[in-house]
C-alpha cells in the first residue's frame, strides 16, 4: 500500500535550521537505505519514509524470488547498518528526490554521528562517483566521504578486504534446495533458533531468516505464525481482481505493532508445532541488543494485552508453557475493551466471584470415579461432590445394571483413590453445569420440564505434592486433574469460545501433550487396557457361604472399603480374590438409620447414626484395610474384625475397638466374648466410653442402666402376656420327644399315652399269627411291621408299596406312634387283626414344630448339628410344654413339607 510521507516542515531540529526531521528507524532494507517512521503517538499507524543515504552505494541485495543473487558483502553491509540503527531514534534531512525511480536521498544522523560517513569508514559502502548525479551531497560532504573511503580501503575494512577467507565469507550462501523447514524444526523442538525477521505479513505471521551455525540451514527463510494467537488478516489479493484487498478491523494496527517490535530485529524462534495444513507455529522472542542471555519479551503477550489479537485454544495447546500468560494479557484487554474487544460483554459467571464457598480447604473423603471427588469442608464438615474442571476420565460401569466400565476407567479411579483420599486439599470452584430441567427435546423440538434439575459443580483440587509426578503446580501443591492427564488416565475437554473452564486449563493442555508424547494410557491406542473381572457376592447368601472357607483359611485379607452402609456395616472389595463382599464388625453395633421411607425412632438416634457413619467415612472410606472373617450370617454378610492400615503401611487400628472408644457404638448383647480373641478389649473400650460419657453414652449412668434393664424385662413380660392373649387359650401337656426331623421339627407323644403304647405293643407281639409270604401291603394302609431295631412288631403306615418287579418286595413304612420310618421286605409286614380294639386308633406321635423359630433347612450346613442338639436337649425326656397352636393332623406326616400338628414354644413354661 502507498505509505504516507512525513512533511518536511515538521519535527525541525533546534539550532540546525529547517528541513531536519526526527524519527525512529523501523527497517533497514539494504546497506544504504533505511525506513524511518514518524510520531507513534497519533491514532493508527504513523507515516513512514524510506531514505537512501546520499552519495553512497552499497552492495545490492538479491531478490527474494531468486532471480538475482546478493552481491559480495551485501548481506554483511545490511546487517552492519541494521544492528546499528534498528529501533533507534535518528535525525535526517532529505536532500534530493528522484521521482522517476521513486526514491528520496538524504543524510541520517544517529545522535552526533553521520551514519553515511561511519558506514563508509567501516568499509561497508562506497562513495558514488560523479557530480552530475542528483543524489550526491555537496562538495564538502563528498570530500569527507572520500577521505573515509580511502581510510577503509587502506586498512582493508569491509568490502576492501584482501583476506581470502573474508572474501569467501563475503557472499551469503543460500541453504541447499533439500532444506525442509518442518523437518529442521522438528529436530529443534523447544530449542531457540536465532534469526532475523525479514517481513511482517500480518500481526501474527512473519518471514524469518535463520542465522544458525549449520550450512544446511543458515540463511534459510521460513514463514511462521506466532503460536497461541490469531491476529486480524490483511486480506489476500485475487489474481483476476485489480482492487486492493480490504483488511480486517485493526489489521493495519496489529501489523504495525508487530513491525515496530520485530521487523529486522534479532529474534529467537522456538518451534511449538504445526496445524493440519502444515503451517509452522513458533514462539518469537526479541533479543535485546543482541544479548541472548537475558529473558526476551514476548510479542504475542504484548499483542494480547493491547487488544490486537485473540488467543486461540488449538494454537495455544501447542505451547508447553506461556499460554496462561497470553490469557491473562487477553483478559486485561477484555476488561478495558481495547480494540478488538471494544464491544465485548463478559459472560455472567455461574459462580459469583465473591462467593464465600468458591474456594475452601478440606480433605478428600471419596473418589466416585476418575474425575469426581467428594471433599469435606474443614470448617463446616459438609461433604461436596467436586467434578474436576475441564477434564474427562473414562466412565466407571455398573455390573448389576449390565453397564461395563470404559477402558482405563478403573485405573483412573484407583489412581485418585490412592493419591487423594484422606489427603488435605484446597478446592477452587470454577463453574457449574445444570443437567436436566427445562431443556429442549431433541425429538419433538419442544421443552421438556419433567426432568429433575441437577447442578454439577466443577473445580480444581490442589493436593500436597508428594513428588510422584512433576506438574506445573509448583513444589508445594499438585493439581489432581493434571496428575490424571499426565498419566494418560483422562483427557482435556475442548471448550468453545467464552465457555467457562479451569483456571489452569493451559497447564492441563500442556500435560495432555506430554502424555501424548510419552504414549501413556488413553493416548496410546496400540496398548491394550487392563481387564477386570469382579465377582460381586454382596447380599448373595449362597455364594457367601461357599466363599467363607477361603477367607477363613487366608486369615487377614487385604481389602478396600467401597461403601459405608452404617457405622459397622460395609461393602469391601478384595482385590486378590477379585470379589466384593458385605462385611460387618463382629460384636460391635452402631446406631443405624431406618430404611428409606421410614422415620427414625428418635432425633437422637438419627444424630448418633449420622455421627457414626460420618466418622467411618472420614477414616475408613476407600482406605486400605485388612479383614479377618469369623463367620457369615444368613443374609450373606461376613462377620469379623477390620483393621485400618495407616499411611505408613505398618500401623493398624482395629475399627470396632476404635468406634467403641469414641462412644459411637456398643457391644452387641448376643456377642460371646469368650469366642473372640479381642472380645474383652471390646468390652473394656465400651466401659471406658461409658465412664467418660461420650457419644451415645452421654446420658448413661449405672442407675439409669439398671432402670433400663427392669423396664426391658417388664416390656418383655407385657409382650408375652399380650401374645398369649392374642392366640387364645393354650394347652399344657407333658411331651416326650420320640423322633427328631430337623433342628425345629420333631415327633412327640403325650406322657399320658405311654400306657396305650405299651398295651398296643403287647397286643401285636402276643398274637400268634403266621406270616403270609404272599402279603402285599397297599399304599396308605395300616399294617403291622417288624422294626429292625428290636425285632418287635409295631403299628405302621405304608408310605411306598412294593413294586411288582421287585422279587423281595421292599416296602417303606412310617411308625405313626413314634414318628420314625424305614424300608423293610414285604415278609416283615402283616395285616392287623380287625378284632383288635386299637386298629382304628389315631397315631399317638404328633408332628410338632417349635413356635417362633426357624432352623436350617435339611441338607444345608449346620442342619445335622441343630437336629443333634435338639435330640440331646429333649430326646426321650418328659418335658412340660405349652402348645400355642393346634392344626389338623397331616395326611402324610412323613413328607418333608408336612404341616405340623402342634406348635410348642422353644422352652417349656
Amino acid at each position: 500500500r502507498r505509505r504516507k510521507s512525513i512533511p518536511h516542515d515538521t519535527h525541525t531540529m533546534a539550532g540546525t535550521g529547517a528541513g531536519w526531521i526526527s524519527g525512529v528507524v523501523k527497517a533497514v532494507p539494504s546497506g544504504d537505505s533505511v525506513v524511518i517512521m514518524g510520531n507513534t503517538g497519533q491514532a493508527g499507524p504513523p507515516p513512514e519514509k524510506t531514505v537512501t543515504l546520499a552519495s553512497l552505494i552499497a552492495p545490492r541485495m538479491g531478490r527474494r524470488d531468486g532471480s538475482t543473487k546478493d552481491e559480495a558483502f551485501a548481506f554483511a553491509s545490511r546487517e552492519r547498518l541494521r544492528r546499528k540503527l534498528i529501533g533507534k531514534k535518528v535525525t535526517f534531512r532529505i536532500d534530493a528526490v528522484v521521482a522517476s525511480i521513486g526514491r528520496e536521498f538524504g543524510v541520517v544522523f544517529l545522535g552526533e554521528e553521520n551514519v553515511a560517513l561511519s558506514h563508509v569508514g567501516d568499509g561497508w559502502a562506497k562513495v558514488k562517483k560523479g557530480s552530475n548525479n542528483a543524489d550526491t551531497a555537496n562538495d564538502e560532504s563528498i570530500a569527507e566521504l572520500t577521505k573515509a573511503e580511502q581510510f577503509a580501503e587502506a586498512n582493508g575494512f569491509g568490502v576492501w578486504t584482501k583476506d581470502v577467507a573474508e572474501l569467501a565469507r563475503g557472499s551469503r550462501q543460500a541453504p541447499p534446495a533439500s532444506f525442509d523447514a518442518r523437518s529442521f524444526f522438528e529436530h529443534k523442538r523447544g530449542t531457540p533458533v536465532p534469526g532475523v525477521v525479514e517481513a511482517v505479513l500480518n500481526g501474527g505471521c512473519l518471514r524469518v531468516t535463520l542465522l544458525t551455525d549449520s550450512a544446511d540451514s543458515r540463511n534459510a527463510v521460513v514463514t511462521t505464525r506466532v503460536a497461541g494467537i490469531q491476529a486480524p488478516a490483511m486480506g489476500r489479493k485475487k489474481a483476476d481482481d485489480e482492487t486492493e484487498p480490504v483488511p480486517e478491523p485493526y489489521a493495519r494496527e496489529a501489523k504495525h505493532f508487530t513491525e515496530t517490535r520485530l521487523l529486522h530485529r534479532d529474534v529467537l524462534v522456538v518451534f511449538e508445532g504445526e496445524d493440519k495444513y502444515k503451517n509452522l507455529f513458533c514462539t518469537i522472542r526479541v533479543v535485546p541488543n543482541g544479548v541472548t542471555e537475558t529473558a526476551p519479551p514476548d510479542v504475542a503477550e504484548a499483542l494480547c494485552q493491547n487488544g490486537l489479537c485473540k488467543v486461540v485454544d488449538w494454537s495455544a495447546a501447542l505451547m508447553p508453557s506461556g499460554a496462561q500468560r497470553l490469557r491473562a494479557a487477553e483478559k486485561v484487554a477484555k476488561t478495558q475493551r481495547l480494540r478488538l474487544w471494544r464491544d465485548y460483554v463478559a459472560p455472567t459467571p455461574s459462580i459469583a466471584l465473591d462467593s464465600s464457598t468458591r474456594e475452601f480447604h478440606g480433605f478428600v473423603v471419596e473418589a466416585n470415579s476418575g474425575d469426581v471427588l467428594v471433599v469435606a469442608d474443614t470448617k463446616t464438615g459438609t461433604e461436596r461432590k467436586v467434578h474436576l474442571a475441564s477434564i474427562r476420565a473414562p466412565r466407571v460401569g455398573n455390573e448389576k445394571r449390565g453397564q461395563k466400565s470404559e477402558p482405563w476407567a478403573i485405573e483412573a479411579k484407583e489412581f485418585l483413590r490412592k493419591r487423594c483420599v484422606g489427603k488435605k486439599c484446597t478446592v477452587k470452584m470454577e463453574y457449574t453445569r445444570k443437567i436436566g430441567g427445562d431443556q429442549q427435546d431433541a425429538k419433538t423440538g419442544g421443552v421438556n420440564s419433567t426432568q429433575d434439575v441437577r447442578v454439577m459443580e466443577f473445580g480444581t483440587v490442589m493436593l500436597p505434592n508428594d513428588d510422584t509426578g512433576k506438574t506445573s503446580g509448583g513444589d508445594t501443591f499438585a493439581d489432581a486433574g493434571e496428575l490424571l492427564v499426565l498419566r494418560g488416565l483422562a483427557g482435556c475437554i475442548k471448550h468453545r469460545g467464552e465457555e467457562e473452564r479451569s483456571s489452569r486449563y493451559d497447564d492441563l493442555i500442556a500435560a495432555e501433550k506430554r502424555a501424548v508424547i510419552s504414549k501413556k494410557g488413553l493416548t496410546n491406542p496400540l496398548k491394550e487396557p487392563p481387564t477386570h473381572h469382579v465377582n460381586d457376592i454382596a447380599g448373595n447368601a449362597g455364594k457367601a457361604k461357599q466363599f467363607l472357607p477361603f477367607l477363613q483359611r487366608a486369615g487377614k485379607s487385604h481389602g478396600v472399603v467401597e461403601h459405608v452402609v452404617a457405622g459397622h456395616r460395609f461393602k469391601i472389595s478384595i482385590p486378590k480374590e477379585g470379589a466384593v463382599v458385605s462385611f460387618a464388625l463382629a460384636g460391635t453395633r452402631c446406631p443405624q438409620l431406618p430404611r428409606q421411607g421410614e422415620a427414625p425412632a428418635s432425633v437422637t438416634l438419627a444424630q448418633d447414626a449420622n455421627a457414626a457413619t460420618a466418622f467411618v467415612r472420614r477414616h475408613v472410606m476407600q482406605r486400605d484395610v485388612e479383614i479377618e472373617v469369623d463367620s457369615v450370617d444368613k443374609m450373606g454378610t461376613f462377620l469379623g474384625s477390620l483393621f485400618v492400615v495407616g499411611p505408613d503401611g505398618v500401623t493398624k487400628t482395629e475399627l470396632g475397638e476404635w468406634l467403641l472408644k469414641e462412644g459411637l457404638g456398643g457391644v452387641h448383647p448376643s456377642f460371646q466374648l469368650e469366642r473372640h480373641a479381642n472380645g474383652q478389649r471390646l468390652l473394656d473400650a465400651m466401659e471406658a466410653a461409658r465412664r467418660a460419657g461420650v457419644g451415645i453414652w452421654r446420658d448413661w449412668s449405672p442407675e439409669a442402666e439398671a432402670a433400663k434393664v427392669v423396664a426391658a424385662e417388664a416390656a418383655e413380660n407385657a409382650r408375652a402376656d399380650a401374645h398369649a392373649a392374642s392366640i387364645g387359650p393354650t394347652e399344657t401337656a407333658v411331651l416326650t420327644l420320640t423322633e427328631v426331623v430337623d433342628g425345629t421339627r420333631f415327633f412327640a407323644q403325650r406322657a399320658s399315652d405311654s400306657d396305650k403304647v405299651v398295651w398296643m405293643h403287647a397286643q401285636l407281639n402276643d398274637a400268634q399269627v403266621s406270616v403270609d409270604s404272599g402279603f402285599r401291603a397297599k399304599r396308605n394302609s395300616t399294617v403291622a411291621a417288624k422294626f429292625t431295631g428290636d425285632e418287635c412288631w409295631y403299628r405302621a403306615t405304608v408310605c411306598e408299596q412294593a413294586k411288582p418287579s421287585d422279587p423281595i418286595g421292599l416296602v417303606t413304612v412310617h411308625y405313626g406312634d413314634f414318628g420314625n420310618g424305614e424300608t423293610v421286605p414285604a415278609t416283615r409286614t402283616r395285616a392287623i387283626d380287625p378284632s383288635l380294639s386299637f386298629s382304628t386308633l389315631a397315631p399317638l406321635a404328633k408332628l410338632c414344630a417349635l413356635a417362633h423359630v426357624k432352623g436350617p433347612a435339611v441338607e444345608t450346613e449346620y442342619a445335622r448339628d441343630a437336629a443333634g442338639r435338639l435330640g440331646d436337649l429333649a430326646g426321650g425326656k418328659p418335658t412340660p410344654s405349652r402348645v400355642e397352636k393346634k392344626f389338623g393332623a397331616p395326611g402324610k406326616p412323613w413328607e418333608p413339607d408336612a404341616q405340623p400338628e402342634w406348635l410348642p414354644p422353644p422352652r417349656g413354661d
